[in-house]
């Protein structure tokens, strides 16, 4: 680590840098939840991806990103808000207050994304449904990352 680094970066070395990744695959990306089944306060999801990018900087190929993640973790809190605060539409807005990932290994899988979500705590604020999801994420080639989420329907 260079404590004495002075250095500004021209748009050119800023591009050198950068994420192809972040900067275009993003976009590209897209996924859709197959199914979805609960049992109490768990949820149980089968995902898969419809349009995928592949980084030139990964030899291993396609991986499930964090940006991906936490969409398709966001997508099946507001469900599972929704369902267990007792409506079947979308009626409410959905706010994720927070979120944390553990990335265990990479999740390579396109097809068979299985996600289980436990909502450990519940409860009414007045209007306000809040509630605490514990997830894992995981695929069958050995894929694994964990979540935690907090989040409301206001």
């Amino acid at each position: 680590m260079n404590k004495d680094l002075d250095l500004d970066l021209s748009r050119e070395e800023i591009v050198a840098l950068s994420s192809v990744y972040i900067d275009k695959g993003i976009k590209q990306e897209s996924w859709q939840i197959e199914q979805i089944s609960f049992r109490g306060t768990l949820l149980a999801a089968k995902v898969r991806m419809t349009s995928t990018f592949i980084s030139p900087t990964d030899p291993g190929g396609f991986h499930l990103t964090i940006f991906c993640t936490q969409e398709i973790l966001a997508q099946l809190a507001n469900i599972h808000l929704h369902v267990l605060a007792g409506h079947r539409t979308k009626c409410r807005e959905s706010w994720m207050r927070e979120c944390s990932f553990n990335y265990r290994n990479v999740i390579r899988s396109t097809e068979n994304i299985q996600v289980e979500m436990d909502m450990v705590s519940q409860r009414w604020a007045g209007d306000t449904f809040v509630g605490k999801e514990y997830c894992r994420m995981f695929d069958d080639k050995g894929g694994l990352f964990i979540a935690t989420l907090k989040g409301m329907l206001r």
